[in-house]
């Protein structure tokens, strides 16, 4: 291989595989789709040897080749994160809500650790630590990033391969059974969430408030707030997907990325992070079963 360039082989599609994201999970250190389609229009991306177009169709076989695989400069942007695990191939943070993970813009996670956190002493240490997956805008949780090339490859191999256990904690509004398996589509692919009912208070306003534990089998685009939804237990706070549906607005979403497990890309051991959701998930149950008089 060039020095320079990374190389990957299509060896499986998914049903309808969207271009730009199977080239963003493929080649990592482009952080964003954004930065697909950059490399696309700067001819970096190659397709069996020739420039990748917009149109093309992959197929089994293909070969994918990027060029000048540098990290985007980070930008300025100063944030605490709380660090919750890392060694010198991975770092976990505790991501707030209202800040991006990565992409085209400045509040971002990458850009508030890039000249925070200490490079690996690692001989493929990566300039800064580069994200292996995201979770959204206005979620808070567990984020996993990459401080070397092999881990960064082979953590987002993991992710794509299923390897990676997730577990979320979310206030919704009705009262779900004790354990409910969500396996509608998303956009004609196939998706499923394990849902396990924690809590249930009573509310005056809203009937009922539940906590659940969620377990996303797959990794669709907001497949938690869109299969709960779906299920008639919107999620407490989620203005996106509320409709005329009435919830409590001003606190933000009530989801929490809470439990991360996987095996260490390099030494192999089980790695399990677990985090306590929010205090205000508590503290909004309290109240609402305090205020019914139950």
């Amino acid at each position: 291989m060039a020095k320079h360039r990374q190389q990957h082989q299509v060896r499986e599609l998914p049903e309808s595989p969207d271009l730009i994201d199977y080239c963003r999970q493929a080649f990592p250190l482009l952080g964003s789709k954004t930065a697909v389609k950059k490399a696309i229009s700067g001819q970096r991306l190659l397709l069996n040897g020739r420039p990748l177009r917009f149109s093309d169709q992959l197929k089994k076989g293909d070969r994918l080749e990027l060029k000048g695989a540098g990290l985007p400069k980070a930008r300025k942007f100063d944030q605490d994160l709380p660090v919750v695990w890392q060694d010198d191939h991975l770092i976990i943070i505790n991501k707030p809500a209202g800040i991006a993970v990565n992409g085209d813009r400045i509040k971002t996670v990458e850009n508030a650790l890039a000249g925070t956190v200490a490079p690996s002493p690692q001989a493929d240490a990566l300039p800064r630590p580069v994200a292996v997956h995201r979770i959204d805008l206005p979620t808070k949780g567990l984020v996993l990033l990459a401080k070397t090339k092999q881990a960064l490859i082979s953590m987002s191999e993991a992710f794509e391969q299923n390897e990676v256990r997730k577990a979320y904690q979310a206030v919704v509004h009705g009262k779900p059974p004790a354990r409910l398996t969500i396996d509608q589509p998303i956009e004609g692919k196939p998706s499923r969430t394990e849902v396990e009912l924690l809590r249930t208070v009573p509310s005056q306003v809203f009937g009922h408030l539940s906590l659940l534990r969620l377990r996303p089998v797959t990794g669709r685009t907001h497949q938690l707030r869109i299969h709960l939804q779906q299920e008639g237990y919107l999620i407490v706070g989620d203005k996106a997907y509320a409709g005329s549906h009435k919830t409590i607005l001003g606190k933000g979403l009530f989801l929490c990325a809470c439990e991360l497990s996987f095996s260490h890309p390099v030494s192999g051991e089980p790695v399990a992070v677990k985090i306590n959701p929010p205090r205000r998930f508590t503290k909004t149950l309290d109240r609402e079963e305090e205020r019914s008089g139950s």
